[in-house]
């Protein structure tokens, strides 16, 4: 299991790149004092060579490559030597984005889609990102096994059973950054058939890995999963991702809006303001829950939640890959409920069968096992 530690104070962050293509990076980086390029390699099998020799912070690999690509590479290194992995790509073909989302099972913890254009120019454009990107996996310590824990068990509503009940207003909105897509698994997929209420997630993710995001998800996922639209009433059961690039939102009548920037709290789309607009609408029949991520977006939406009474759930320390945002919802006594992600599904599959008969506060006792 991932977690995070502070990197070494005033020491900059050993970086090894993978791929022929991301030496115009190696020039960017020139420039940084905060990062310093300890090795290269051409492909992922010169590159497990000298990482038996290297003892990088993070690794940055292209996912293209001859011999050994991004996938293998990031397989093998989780198996025998596990770092902090950003898996870089122009996802040229559609087999590409596929295999981005076979990283992610294979321990990748971020994606970044490399520039369109070979110059130098277009790679020092997107440099500030780049290097963000480093300095929070810089804190990321992945450890090989993940430790499985007990799961929560429930009492009286260990699942979604009986006569189907009637239709009513709620919403669970779900924000995540770093970690994220493995979060959102977790939790999508302990999520039973019936589950009365739907669901909006607002994942930050770099530009062109989203449906590839969804189509991942949707493998282990008993749930259909979609796109918002404006002018779309959600439904019940059914899983919305707004569109990249895009805010989503709820009008008057809880139909979705989906629309265009300015960024809020750094993020396009932003979890602050779906979480708020949740909250306005569906008001103490909203869930909000933040998972892990670096910086606050999500943090003022929460307790816009909590205001009005919602169930506000933040992922725990122990089970974020990064603990920032959670930990600012919790400082801030945003959240109701501090989970590990394991246990999540379950709170809110009991939380949902209460929404017609009371305040989704008032959830059933939990006990551990």
């Amino acid at each position: 299991m991932p977690s995070v530690v502070d990197p070494c104070v005033g020491q900059p962050i050993r970086l090894f790149l993978v791929g022929e293509a991301l030496a115009p990076f190696q020039q960017v980086l020139a420039k940084s004092t905060e990062i310093e390029v300890i090795g290269t390699a051409r492909n992922g099998k010169d590159a497990l060579d000298f990482l038996s020799q290297k003892n990088p912070q993070v690794i940055c690999t292209q996912l293209e490559m001859p011999i050994l690509d991004g996938l293998d590479l990031t397989r093998e290194v989780m198996s025998t030597n596990p770092r902090a992995i950003l898996v870089l790509s122009r996802l040229d073909q559609p087999e590409d984005r596929e295999k981005t989302y076979q990283l992610f099972e294979a321990g990748a913890l971020d994606m970044f889609p490399l520039p369109d254009s070979e110059s130098l120019h277009a790679f020092s454009e997107c440099g500030p990102a780049f290097i963000n990107k480093i300095k929070i996996l810089s804190g990321v310590v992945v450890l090989r096994k993940r430790q499985i824990l007990p799961r929560m068990t429930m009492k009286p509503y260990d699942c979604m059973t009986g006569e189907p009940k009637p239709a009513f207003p709620g919403m669970v909105v779900i924000g995540a950054s770093t970690g994220g897509p493995q979060a959102l698994k977790e939790i999508l997929s302990h999520l039973p058939v019936g589950f009365p209420v739907p669901i909006v997630c607002v994942q930050h993710m770099s530009q062109g890995f989203l449906q590839g995001l969804v189509d991942w998800l949707a493998l282990d996922c008993a749930l259909p999963i979609t796109f918002a639209e404006t002018g779309e009433r959600p439904v019940g059961g059914t899983v919305y991702f707004p569109p990249e690039g895009r805010h989503v939102k709820f009008d008057a009548d809880g139909q979705f809006l989906v629309v265009d920037g300015p960024k809020v709290d750094d993020h396009l789309p932003s979890v602050t303001v779906a979480f708020q607009s949740a909250a306005y609408r569906f008001r103490r029949h909203t869930i909000g829950v933040l998972l892990t991520g670096m910086g606050q977006d999500g943090v003022d939406g929460m307790g816009a939640i909590a205001k009005q009474g919602g169930l506000t759930i933040a992922q725990n320390e122990q089970t974020c890959v990064v603990f920032g945002m959670p930990q600012r919802a919790i400082e801030m006594k945003a959240a109701s409920h501090i989970l590990p992600l394991q246990d999540i599904a379950s709170m809110l599959i009991s939380a949902v069968a209460q929404f017609d008969t009371c305040s989704v506060a008032d959830v059933p006792q939990f006990s551990f096992t």
